[in-house]
């Protein structure tokens, strides 16, 4: 079962990421800070990482995209974003960043990312990478 890693520090976007991930089979582990989600994304099992773009702490925007990059280059990263802009847009794109979430969030676009980034296929690229 694959593990993802939602860093976002509204607890509502949190439980709601819970239920709808742990619904659809796959374990979650969550942090509302940005300190307490590098620390979680240190973890080797972690296999996807959505994490909101602005978080309260430090490394923020785009700075924590750039350190969760420098810790896990093998893991797939979704940001999500309340108020994307075409410059942050690209900037985490130069990162490394796969894909966005919008809110407010579509499911079935949920969905669609999650099956891309964690089929068998793409996973076994990752186990590669590390």
């Amino acid at each position: 079962m694959a593990k993802i890693l939602v860093i976002d520090d509204e607890a509502e976007i949190r439980e709601y990421f819970v239920r709808l991930l742990t619904g659809l089979g796959y374990e979650v582990e969550t942090a509302g800070d940005s300190s307490t989600g590098l620390a979680c994304a240190a973890g080797a099992d972690v296999d996807l990482i959505v994490s909101d773009l602005i978080m309260p702490g430090k490394p923020s925007g785009l700075d924590l995209i750039k350190v969760l990059r420098e810790k896990r280059p093998d893991c797939p990263l979704v940001v999500i974003s309340g108020y994307p802009t075409g410059e942050r847009l690209e900037a985490c794109r130069e990162m490394g960043v796969v894909d966005f979430l919008t809110k407010p969030f579509e499911m079935p676009f949920i969905v669609s990312i999650l099956s891309r980034l964690l089929s068998p296929e793409s996973r076994a690229k990752n186990v590669e990478a590390k």
